[in-house]
């Protein structure tokens, strides 16, 4: 609503002369030389003229570019929310639909297919992610892979990738994993266990080796129990962000946009095992 400009009104003043008392005053008089004038009064200060005030259009447009503003960034804060929980399951993750690239001897690299070499880090526009689980032996032959199976909700066999083990299809994974670790006969595996991966689709936009890599095409890339928790922390504190920005807190804004992220790789080690594990950043670091 505009606001109206204020007015003020004069004090009233009377055209009348002031009242004689009628009291008898005593006067008493000197005489003045003829040449002598009568010294005049002093001038009174003039008064301070008062500031002038806004006027109401002037206050207007203030307000209503402060409530603009605020109204932007609240609604730029609920569209990231909106994308971030549409992206969950938007892609089909499954085996051969995408070229799939994980952290690996130190660099980003192809686990299948031309199995291109990256570099040391990637720059993508998500745009698709979600979780798989993976149960597996604990150990890497030619005679443990027909072992390997696949699920989606960590709760049921979805998939197994040799003939003799299909039978577990839809049946529970924490059975099969107690199947596997059996040591009947032998022929049990003691490090059989059930594995969470997090896979990303998102446009590659550039990485370290840029001229041997597939710019310009949409990518998968999957993340190992050890870098989930940078993907989670990221994700985390642009949701709290979006939620300060929404609510109007002062210091607080959204990137630009804050699906476009740099996947770095980190060398990770503990005893004798040593491996690589990815991690996310708005911004890519002068040391890496």
């Amino acid at each position: 609503m505009a606001l109206k400009k204020p007015t003020f009104e004069a004090e009233p003043t009377s055209n009348a002369a002031a009242a004689d008392t009628g009291a008898d005053t005593a006067v008493l008089e000197r005489e003045t030389p003829s040449n002598e004038t009568a010294a005049a009064p002093a001038a009174a200060p003039a008064a301070a003229a008062p500031a002038a005030a806004p006027t109401a259009p002037a206050i207007v447009k203030t307000v209503n570019t402060a409530v603009g503003a605020v109204n932007d960034a609240a609604a730029k804060a609920k569209a990231f929310q909106k994308e971030f929980s549409e992206m969950k399951g938007a892609s089909d993750f499954s085996f051969g639909n995408y070229r799939v690239f994980k952290g690996n001897n130190g660099s980003i690299v192809e686990s299948n297919g031309d199995q291109d070499d990256l570099g040391r880090w990637v720059q993508m526009r998500m745009i698709s992610w979600d979780e798989h689980f993976e149960i597996s032996p604990g150990e890497q032959s030619a005679s443990t892979k027909d072992y390997v199976a696949y699920s989606k909700d960590g709760k049921v066999i979805d998939s197994v990738i040799g003939d003799e083990q299909k039978t577990w299809v839809g049946k529970a994974v924490a059975d099969y994993v107690a199947y596997l670790q059996d040591d009947k006969d032998g022929e049990g595996f003691a490090s059989a266990k059930c594995r969470r991966f997090i896979d990303v689709g998102g446009a590659l936009l550039t990485c370290e080796n840029g001229d041997d890599a597939p710019l310009g095409t949409v990518i998968q890339i999957t993340l190992s129990e050890s870098s989930i928790p940078s993907f989670t922390r990221y994700e985390q504190e642009l949701k709290d962000r979006a939620r300060c920005v929404a609510m109007g807190i002062p210091g607080f804004t959204l990137p630009e946009d804050p699906f476009t992220v740099y996947f770095i790789r980190e060398l990770a080690s503990k005893g004798n095992n040593k491996w690589t594990k990815l991690k996310l950043s708005g911004s890519l670091p002068a040391k890496i």
